[in-house]
This record gives C-alpha cells, sequence and structure tokens, in this order.
C-alpha cells in the first residue's frame, strides 16, 4: 500500500512553490533589476575589460539569468503539482530531483565564490542558506519512506 503524503512534505512542496515561483518569475521578466536590488551585481560594472567594450554598462547576462529564472519556474509547476499530490508514489522522483538540485546548487554556489575569491553579498548566504534548508526537507522526506 502506498503512504500518503506527510503534512511535512505537503509544506515542502508549498513554500518551495512559493519562493521558486517569484524568484523565478523576477528573474524572467527583470532579470538585471532583481539581480542589481539583491545585491548580486554592482550597478555598473568596473571590470576594465568590460568597460573598454562597454563603459557604464550592467555586467549581467540575460539570457542566462532568465533561463535561471525559467528553470525557478518549471521547478515551481512541479512543487506546485506535488503539493497537488495525494500519495508519496506520484511525487518519489520529484523529491529526489528536488533534493539533488538543492545539494548540488549548494555545492556550486559555495564552489563558485571560492574559485572567483569574489565576496559573498548577503543575498547570496539567505540563498544558500535557504538551499541548505530545502535540502534537509528533501532528504528528510525520502527518508521517512
Amino acid at each position: 500500500m502506498d503512504q500518503p503524503l506527510s503534512n511535512m512534505l505537503k509544506t515542502t512542496f508549498l513554500v518551495h512553490w512559493i519562493i521558486s515561483a517569484a524568484l523565478g518569475a523576477v528573474l524572467f521578466l527583470i532579470p538585471g533589476r532583481t539581480l542589481t536590488a539583491l545585491g548580486w551585481v554592482p550597478q555598473w560594472a568596473t571590470l576594465p575589460e568590460v568597460e573598454q567594450l562597454i563603459p557604464g554598462t550592467m555586467f549581467v547576462d540575460p539570457v542566462l539569468i532568465r533561463l535561471l529564472g525559467v528553470a525557478l519556474l518549471a521547478l515551481a509547476w512541479a512543487s506546485f503539482r506535488g503539493w497537488r499530490a495525494e500519495q508519496f508514489s506520484q511525487v518519489s522522483i520529484l523529491v529526489q530531483m528536488e533534493a539533488v538540485f538543492c545539494i548540488l546548487g549548494l555545492v556550486g554556489m559555495i564552489a563558485g565564490f571560492v574559485m572567483s575569491g569574489r565576496s559573498i553579498p548577503v543575498i547570496g548566504y539567505i540563498l544558500m542558506v535557504i538551499l541548505a534548508l530545502f535540502a534537509i526537507a528533501w532528504s528528510l522526506a525520502l527518508r521517512r519512506t
């Protein structure tokens, strides 16, 4: 007999849906302004090699940032579907994917900051904490099955 979804897992799906949809939408619609507002990038590029090419322009690749926004919107849709599910068998592979995404995302962020030598903005710490908390929640959901 299949197990019903626990309240903790339903809540995790709901919170993940809201956070992913909100962040994904703004990254998709206004990538440069969002990253600037979050303190991820300075308002104006100060890298000498960039200024030689385009003086005073923002250093944000809108295509990659929009792609990240789309990925977060897709994860939000999957979390919405997971929140609506009734049985764990309906979301098992989704929970595994979410756990892997959060763990690898956290590792990638840490490695990226360490290798670049760049200081971590406040939002970077916040995102790492969010990824770590979701990684724990998804992993706990997998252990309880």
